[in-house]
């Protein structure tokens, strides 16, 4: 096999880059007095709970490009001025929105994410985030799910995450959109670091409406792709497409609809790679397990590749963020961020070996595999 990784300096500047950044964030922890520190913490759900409201209100959309007051702001959206002004001036203060004057406000380069004509917007995966549907489970049930062993989300709802999906369109949607919008937080450049060239087909498995394999088409003209996800969202992706994408570039993508659980796309070479973008975080091992077996059952004879891109978390001293999100597969699914020791425990037993684990720009890693 040839070698897989490109861009080795970028990404070893990407990651020196980070470590910086995950220095910075600790410095309050090191700098402000412990009791304040405790307090700080247990009061971030308040700035969490007022960026949530100004996203759903659309306050960024209303500002646009210019300064408007809150009078203006409340007239024009039907609030109640005063507490809207009390809102903005919070998030004024800590670095969203900027005050110009007295009551009155203007968007600034953090609150320009929020904008919805800003093609890098996160404004989905905040209202994702902060929605009923991922709050309540944290505030209502960790600590009987820390006792125990359940999962919050389906203590609160009486169903798992993604069975609670089917049957809630709208959220379903929200969240879909809210996962398409990951790459807006690095970007796609890690799409760049491997080298998908060396292929001729991708799956990409759980690929929702396949922003990312068809990014990569457009770099390799002569890979083909097919994108596997639920009917409801594969249904969405082939009318989304059509005239946002060159029809070149389109025809040579295939999607196509079914259950991770049930059969997957076969493979018809032995240069077929196999992807699963943040999958296996939200499944336990046993869950996992089936879906390997699928993929031994899909590759069948051939000496297809498989590639996890997924976080790989430290045995000790825990990346904060990869620490967040293992936190919230705990409150949604029965799922985990797993260690390399993990992760090669989990494709061994099914039949599986690694055979590279890659730094890419992203907090994820890319896990290259292949049965053994």
């Amino acid at each position: 096999m040839k070698k897989l990784a490109t861009n080795p300096f970028k990404v070893k500047l990407f990651n020196q880059l980070m470590s910086v950044a995950n220095a910075l964030q600790n410095i309050p922890t090191k700098i402000t007095p412990r009791p304040f520190r405790l307090m700080q913490i247990g009061s971030l759900f308040w700035q969490s709970r007022a960026l949530y409201v100004a996203t759903k209100l659309e306050l960024a959309d209303t500002l646009g490009d210019g300064e408007k007051s809150t009078l203006e702001i409340a007239t024009a959206l039907q609030l109640h001025e005063n507490h809207l002004y009390r809102l903005l001036r919070m998030l004024a203060s800590i670095g969203i929105f900027e005050e110009t004057a007295p009551r009155v406000f203007k968007n600034c380069k953090t609150s320009a994410f929020l904008r919805q004509d800003n093609p890098k917007n996160v404004r989905t995966m905040i209202l994702m985030h902060n929605s009923p549907e991922m709050t309540e489970p944290w505030m209502e049930s960790l600590e009987d799910s820390i006792r125990d062993g359940g999962v919050p989300f389906a203590k609160v709802y009486g169903v798992e995450l993604f069975d609670y999906m089917d049957a809630h369109h709208d959220f379903d949607l929200l969240f879909s959109e809210a996962m398409d919008s990951v790459e807006n937080l690095t970007g796609n450049l890690f799409l760049q670091d491997f080298n998908w060239g060396q292929f001729e087909r991708i799956i990409d498995v759980g690929g929702s409406k396949g922003s990312k394999a068809l990014s990569i088409l457009k770099s390799y003209p002569n890979l083909k792709a097919v994108v596997f996800d639920r009917p409801q969202i594969i249904e969405a992706a082939k009318t989304y497409w059509p005239d946002k994408i060159a029809a070149d570039v389109l025809a040579r993508i295939d999607f196509e609809d079914g259950n991770l659980f049930g059969s997957l796309p076969v493979a018809q070479s032995d240069n077929d790679l196999f992807v699963l973008f943040a999958i296996f975080h939200g499944l336990s091992d046993e869950q996992c397990s089936i879906i390997l077996s699928n993929l031994k059952s899909a590759i069948g004879h051939y000496k297809a590749t498989i590639l996890f891109g997924d976080a790989v978390a430290e045995e000790i001293y825990i990346n904060p963020t990869v620490a967040s999100f293992d936190m919230q597969m705990l409150i949604g699914t029965k799922g985990r961020e797993r260690t390399q020791s993990e992760w090669e425990q989990l494709l061994e037993n099914a039949g599986f070996e690694i055979l590279e684990v890659m730094n890419v720009r992203t907090f994820a890693k890319f896990i290259v595999a292949k049965p053994t």
